[in-house]
């Protein structure tokens, strides 16, 4: 077992209208961060995780996840190696597995 407090996550900007915050586990099979979106992410193109998929839970505001408007309570996946984009003001958690590095992550288009 583990716990991560509050006080110990990483907080880190994400291609430039999110901040992410990492909760990183022991246990790399599985990740849990909190994404604050502000606008459209990435700014251009879209963004593309080899290797990691994982499920959102919108926490709270509106926006659009790939063109499909999202609200407080609602949730969806990204499967590894699809292409996605954000835009709006909202605030999600994303679990996922195996636990996610920035390798994984890259813009495309």
């Amino acid at each position: 077992m583990q716990i991560v407090k509050s006080k110990d996550k990483i907080i880190h900007n994400s291609h430039g209208k999110a901040q992410v915050e990492e909760y990183y586990m022991e246990d790399k099979t599985v990740d849990l961060c909190i994404v604050h979106i502000d606008g459209r992410t990435p700014e251009t193109g879209r963004i593309i995780n080899s290797d990691f998929s994982c499920v959102c839970y919108v926490l709270e505001g509106q926006g659009t996840f790939c063109g499909q408007v999202v609200e407080k309570g609602d949730a969806f996946n990204i499967l590894s190696n699809e292409p996605y984009w954000f835009n709006g003001k909202f605030s999600i958690t994303m679990c996922g597995t195996p636990a996610w590095h920035p390798e994984q992550n890259k813009v495309i288009d």
